[in-house]
């Protein structure tokens, strides 16, 4: 078993170059900061994990950071972070994409809900449900698509793709502060 275990500190610097890269195609100023990269997986499971990171990833650079222009009138430094970290917690290893940007926007994830049948008008919903919409297939906020987002295939592959390894995916995101997935 420990010859399959490598430390996920590989695969978590080959997203240093995507957020390089995304960051100056959209105009933005973005750091991609890691912690715990001595934390060991499965060789199989981090090869599985990639294409979901790259995606959050990418959704935090395009939804989350805002413009340095935007960042320094919410009286935020310009340049924005996002944090990748991986943590043992009993016999689960946690996998966080944390960024300092504005937040998932609750009113446009109703908005579009109500308007795709997902919920009612009047639906009462705790922001955790109403995050957790996000993940439906074909669900998207982006009011134009990109070559980076916008289509609404993804946060739900994501979803199938942790659940297939026994995984969950959590949301958490305040409002002009930033999202942990």
């Amino acid at each position: 078993m420990s010859i399959r275990m490598v430390p996920v500190g590989a695969t978590f610097s080959s997203f240093k170059r995507l957020v390089r890269d995304l960051s100056a195609e959209l105009g933005k100023q973005v750091e991609l900061v890691t912690a715990g990269s001595e934390t060991e997986l499965d060789k199989s499971v981090i090869e599985k994990l990639h294409d979901p990171l790259i995606h959050i990833i990418r959704n935090s650079l395009d939804h989350g950071i805002e413009s340095p222009e935007q960042r320094v009138k919410a009286g935020k430094p310009a340049g924005g972070t996002i944090e990748l970290s991986a943590e043992h917690a009993g016999s689960n290893v946690l996998v966080r994409v944390r960024d300092d940007g504005k937040g998932l926007d609750s009113a446009a994830i109703r908005s579009k809900a109500i308007e795709k049948g997902l919920i009612e008008e009047g639906a009462v919903l705790s922001e955790k449900e109403l995050y957790n919409l996000i993940f439906a297939p074909g669900f998207s906020t982006a009011s134009q698509v990109s070559n980076i987002s916008g289509r609404g295939v993804g946060m739900d592959v994501v979803a199938r793709s942790i659940e297939a390894l026994g995984g969950e995916v959590e949301i958490d995101s305040l409002k002009g502060r930033g999202t942990t997935i």
